[in-house]
């Protein structure tokens, strides 16, 4: 990036009467001329910005003095925008040489196994996979010489029996905390003999006589006709809308 020289720069420019001058004054001038027209300055000093790209381009400023204009341009627009640099990280903006970024061939979509998998000509690391199968071949070669010295010892029942009782042993443990988190913590004991539930007493048929709120009983007979009978009273009614 260029290095401002501010001030000093401007007046610089202005003793010698270069074109970089010229264009310093014209941002002064512009200033003075629409102090009280903020819109109008703006629009002003972005055209400026165009003069200054052509006093570039044209070579009456060098890529410095361009942004030392454009410098001078921010500090007086009242929108405060931003203008773009030639020596900005060492890179011409305007440079038409740039090159084309590359065109990327993606191709068809591949999934995780797909690029995962390796194909025959392909180099591929041994870090993991020697260190299984050695493992491998040492818990099988354990196991065979486990199970021989069992059966030369004439106890390969027992060591079976043995090892279920490992298992075993290891299963109770894990009851047995379950069992101290459920006192300690208030729970029922799972082990614990749950009461029988009370079984419901038998209801008495009551013929299918039914009974309201204020006490009368009520009885629909084979034909569909209701009797009641009130509280205290021997004999049923007919009951009639």
């Amino acid at each position: 990036m260029a290095r401002k020289r501010g001030g000093f720069s401007r007046f610089m420019g202005a003793l010698t009467g270069t074109p970089y001058e010229r264009l310093l004054k014209q941002i002064a001038k512009l200033e003075t001329d629409h102090a009280d027209d903020d819109k109008k300055l703006a629009r002003k000093l972005g055209d400026l910005v165009d003069d200054v790209l052509a006093a570039y381009e044209e070579e009456e400023i060098d890529g410095e003095e361009h942004d030392l204009l454009m410098d001078a341009i921010e500090d007086a627009d009242p929108d405060e925008r931003t203008f773009d640099r030639l020596e900005d990280d060492g890179d011409a903006f305007y440079d038409e040489d740039m090159p084309d970024a590359p065109d990327i061939k993606t191709g068809r979509r591949k999934n995780l196994d797909e690029l995962m998998a390796t194909t025959d000509d392909s180099f591929v690391g041994s870090f993991g996979r020697d260190e299984f199968e050695e493992f491998r071949s040492k818990m099988t070669d354990d196991f065979i010489q486990e199970s021989d010295d069992a059966v030369r010892a004439g106890d390969h029942n027992a060591a079976v029996l043995s090892d279920a009782r490992v298992f075993a042993g290891a299963e109770e443990g894990v009851e047995d905390v379950k069992r101290q988190i459920a006192l300690e913590s208030g729970l029922a004991d799972p082990d614990a003999a749950q009461e029988p539930e009370p079984e419901p007493e038998a209801e008495e048929d009551d013929g299918g006589i039914t009974v309201d709120e204020d006490g009368v009983e009520w009885y629909e007979d084979e034909e569909g006709s209701w009797w009641y009978r009130d509280p205290g009273e021997p004999d049923w009614v007919l009951y009639e809308e």
